[in-house]
């Protein structure tokens, strides 16, 4: 192809370009912060950018998930702390009923307290966070109990379910986070009786003997109430160690998150001191290709030729 510019012109015009090319380029960078605009900026970066990239969302991810987890099992250890504490009174109590200068009067009076213990132990067996009955396993949209003072337990049981639900730390491994009231508070035989465990049952059955105004039941719901409370408390590791865990794998993603960002700013982010010290290079040597352009002779031979 024959071009109409001499070839001064055409050195001119591409240096121009590039020069004008390059200034924009730099100028994008600093604009939006980013080395990497475009696959053609770094085609050889791509891969290792797009892989922070989704290493980053991951991580962040992760530690989103574990904050969620994070209120419900510290909603539940608090739940079953106070449920331990609500066991307590009830051996308070008990330990009045078994008195033998107690009147019947005063053992019914007794005997409503450990009711009204009783729904509270419900209540916190239907212990929420953000609309999740956390002591509910797999089924978290329902509550599992409710007051039935008929039942041997003292309650409904309105689930049967699990808690297989699991939470990722930052490195992959899941580990289980929660436990079910049925686990916690009713605890059952193979027959599907209370066991003597059943917190439930133990505060039922202190309610009967004192409605009863018989001693020598009221000094054996004493002794279920201590079994119940050993295992409450024991099953209250569980949740500490499950707060352990968590808050080990929140530092974890956290330090994760940052190593990540690191390194894909490293991949993609403009390094802005050199990209400032470039773009005031690239306008000076702008102003300086057009001012020579300018200083150019525009003459050519046709110009001294006589005019006919």
């Amino acid at each position: 192809m024959i071009s109409g510019l001499d070839p001064a012109n055409e050195q001119f015009v591409t240096s121009l370009n590039d020069l004008q090319t390059r200034f924009n380029n730099t100028q994008q960078q600093l604009s939006t912060g980013l080395r990497v605009n475009k696959a053609s900026d770094a085609p050889q970066e791509l891969s290792d950018i797009f892989q922070a990239r989704a290493d980053l969302a991951r991580v962040t991810q992760v530690g989103q998930n574990l904050t969620t987890i994070k209120s419900q099992v510290d909603s539940a250890d608090s739940a079953l702390q106070n449920a331990a504490q609500l066991l307590d009174q009830a051996g308070v109590l008990a330990a009045q009923g078994v008195n033998t200068t107690e009147t019947a009067d005063q053992r019914q009076a007794l005997a409503l307290q450990v009711q009204t213990l009783q729904s509270q132990l419900v209540g916190l067996s239907r212990t929420q966070v953000d609309g999740v009955y956390i002591f509910s396993g797999d089924q978290g949209g329902s509550p599992a109990y409710q007051v039935d003072s008929a039942s041997p337990a003292g309650v409904d049981r309105l689930l049967t379910v699990q808690a297989t639900q699991q939470i990722a730390d930052p490195s992959g491994v899941n580990f289980p986070y929660a436990m079910t009231a049925q686990d916690l508070f009713d605890k059952r035989d193979n027959a599907d009786n209370p066991a003597p465990e059943n917190v439930f049952a133990a505060v039922n059955s202190l309610q009967l003997a004192l409605q009863a105004n018989d001693p020598a039941a009221i000094s054996q719901a004493i002794d279920g109430l201590h079994t119940a409370s050993a295992y409450l408390n024991q099953q209250l590791g569980f949740y500490g160690a499950a707060q352990n865990r968590i808050s080990a794998s929140l530092d974890l993603a956290q330090k994760f998150q940052v190593q990540t960002q690191t390194r894909l700013s490293d991949l993609q982010d403009t390094d802005v001191t050199s990209a400032a010290v470039q773009l005031t290079q690239d306008s000076t040597n702008l102003n300086a290709v057009m001012s020579a352009q300018a200083r150019r002779p525009q003459t050519t031979l046709f110009d001294y030729l006589p005019i006919p």
